[in-house]
């Protein structure tokens, strides 16, 4: 069973903004229904309340885009209890442990619940995860005649489009990958994982010189190797290196400043 990578997932929320209203617990109060399987503890409190936003605007608005966003944020949310469950508590007693293990239990029930009201749906997002999760190969032909049709929207499923596209088509991943940095440059430039992805991508399509810089500004904090090896690697002259270092500084810096970086450094 294939997956959607977990960091894809998480960095949305830095690359999307964080403006979502009312808050869960308005919502909470509001309409209990759309909580009653979430744990009220501080347990994974950024997925819980995800999943809460993502049920409310479905609620208001019928979008299936919405219901991609919970059946992503709730299979974080069980993942994230599962591993609470599995925690030793310290106090007297099994109280806690068997709360834990509750509503992991009915966060998993809702998931599956959901996985299979979702099965047929024609939403992209949700074809793709059909597809990743079940080898639904159904779902994955839903999902390519909604590419084919320019039906693909928001930053997680563009993400996750650009990852399945990578092999495949690594121009289709490579545009897709590009739209996501620049809905939010200034996001993009921290997220290494993103960075990384679109240094492979480049050097897929043989422009190694942009490999090099997404991939320099993808790893430079873990030091995994010296600018040289990986201009070497990237089949460069090691001559050049001091040179796109700097250029990968100048992306880093108007990514920064918010600035789209495509035509400026030509990509």
């Amino acid at each position: 069973m294939k997956t959607l990578p977990l960091m894809a997932v998480m960095s949305v929320t830095l690359l999307s903004g964080c403006d979502r209203a009312p808050n869960a617990r308005d919502i909470c109060n509001d309409t209990p229904a759309l909580c009653t399987d979430l744990n009220t503890s501080g347990w994974c409190r950024h997925n819980r309340a995800a999943v809460i936003h993502a049920r409310y605007q479905f609620q208001s608005t019928a979008d299936d885009a919405h219901r991609f966003n919970e059946i992503v944020e709730l299979e974080q949310y069980v993942e994230c209890m599962s591993n609470i469950a599995q925690m030793v508590s310290r106090t007297p007693g099994k109280s806690i442990e068997q709360e834990r293990s509750l509503f992991y239990l009915k966060g998993l029930e809702s998931l599956e619940s959901l996985q299979k009201a979702t099965s047929k749906a024609s939403h992209p997002g949700l074809s793709l995860y059909h597809w990743t999760r079940f080898n639904d190969t159904d779902a994955l032909e839903r999902f390519l005649s909604a590419e084919s049709k320019d039906q693909i929207e928001g930053l997680l499923l563009k993400r996750l489009t650009g990852i399945y596209f990578t092999k495949s088509n690594p121009e289709k991943a490579k545009r897709y990958l590009l739209d996501v940095v620049e809905a939010n440059p200034q996001a993009a430039r921290l997220d290494q994982e993103l960075l990384t992805q679109l240094g492979f991508v480049m050097n897929e399509l043989g422009e190694h010189q942009a490999a090099f810089l997404f991939t320099y500004l993808g790893q430079r904090n873990n030091n995994l190797a010296s600018p040289t090896a990986l201009a070497q690697h990237l089949g460069l002259p090691t001559q050049q290196t001091e040179a796109l270092v700097q250029r990968a500084d100048e992306m880093a810096n108007a990514m920064r400043d918010g600035e789209p970086i495509r035509e400026r450094f030509n990509l």
